[in-house]
């Protein structure tokens, strides 16, 4: 089971509460001097396995290559980074799903989501862009350190279960503020390597979130953590006068604004708001042309990226209980198509099949979209 798309019932917060973060850019003891101590999990919280990190790919400017985001060919490109990110900072090869860490600190029944209210009381005024962070020191950060080490981040089905447009979200306030007080404290060391080490530990962890591919908003939150990095990366290059690297961070960087912009619009193209009333009684009613049916279809059936697609899996849920005779069967039997395929979104499909879109969730849904 795999839920697919990003869940407007808790979306529209969501979204509201990182739009300023997102738009600007974006933890027990010190870190000794020689060396550092091994991270510990808290009372009762699961520690991290060992892994290790390799070192960044080799890579010459000779081959480097700037993708062309507005190329007519980018169209037909999966929103993902063009430019390969173990050049910067590969993933780590730790056995354990990171998401067994960030799962707890969940909204509003996380078992350690008021650890994550109080992490946040605890940020100060990071440099530049960065808005509030942790503190270099503060223990969150430590913790959550060997846990960006691990190869795999998952939250669906293993941590939360598939319930439509009422699937838990993990608290991403958490990993983003994790990645950008990483980047603070890498811009404020005196310590290359630890420097280093914070930026592309905060590539991995966006690597890590937009590895499941299941909401759009995740998927954002990670793009916003590896630019975070990158950014620190550049910074901290120009400042050490390398100029190779600071022409990686830098293409690197610039491949973040076109996949937020591409991702707003491919959203933005399939929208049901500008078709949607609200009737007598508050009932909604749906006046949606039947080119932007196929448009939500062709999004269902092909889109290149999985968290899309099941955007246009539960649009086609509202088009089933709003749209015309015709357009019902049409949305009706493409979902049936879609459950039948037993592809990764198959478990989706029938969800929403055997859960018709009621008036309240029709109602969030609605109102998610306009809010974009």
């Amino acid at each position: 089971m795999t839920p697919l798309a990003p869940l407007p019932s808790r979306r529209g917060p969501v979204l509201a509460a990182l739009g300023v973060v997102l738009a600007l850019g974006a933890f027990l003891g010190f870190r000794l001097a020689a060396g550092g101590r091994s991270p510990a999990a808290g009372p009762g919280h699961p520690a991290a396995p060992a892994a290790t990190v390799p070192a960044p790919k080799a890579f010459s400017l000779a081959t480097l290559t700037a993708p062309c985001w507005g190329c007519p060919e980018a169209a037909k490109w999966p929103i993902a980074f063009r430019t390969d990110l173990d050049l910067l900072a590969p993933l780590g090869n730790g056995s354990a799903n990171a998401g067994l860490f960030f799962k707890d600190f969940a909204k509003p029944n996380g078992s350690r989501y008021a650890e994550a209210v109080a992490a946040m009381d605890r940020r100060v005024d990071g440099p530049g862009d960065l808005g509030k962070v942790l503190p270099p020191d503060d223990p969150l950060l430590l913790e959550a350190e060997p846990w960006c080490d691990q190869a795999t981040m998952r939250f669906y089905p293993d941590f939360f279960p598939l319930e439509g447009y009422a699937t838990q979200l993990p608290n991403l306030l958490v990993p983003l503020n994790l990645a950008k007080s990483w980047v603070a404290r890498g811009l404020a060391s005196d310590d290359p390597a630890r420097a280093m080490a914070d930026f592309r530990r905060a590539i991995r962890l966006g690597r890590l979130l937009r590895q499941e591919d299941a909401t759009i908003i995740a998927d954002l939150v990670g793009l916003a953590c590896i630019r975070a990095g990158a950014q620190g990366i550049y910074d901290f290059a120009r400042r050490t006068d390398d100029a190779p690297l600071a022409v990686l961070a830098s293409v690197v960087f610039g491949e973040h604004a076109p996949q937020r912009l591409l991702t707003s619009e491919r959203v933005t193209k399939v929208s049901l708001r500008p078709f949607a009333r609200t009737g007598t009684g508050g009932t909604p009613t749906l006046d949606l042309p039947d080119a932007q049916l196929e448009a939500i279809v062709t999004l269902a059936r092909s889109d290149p990226d999985r968290r899309f697609r099941g955007e246009g899996i539960l649009t086609l849920s509202i088009v089933r209980a709003l749209g015309t005779k015709a357009q019902q069967e049409k949305a009706l039997a493409t979902m049936k198509e879609i459950a039948a395929g037993g592809g990764p979104l198959s478990s989706l499909a029938t969800w929403a099949l055997e859960h018709p879109a009621t008036k309240d969730a029709i109602a969030d849904a609605l109102a998610a979209f306009e809010s974009r």
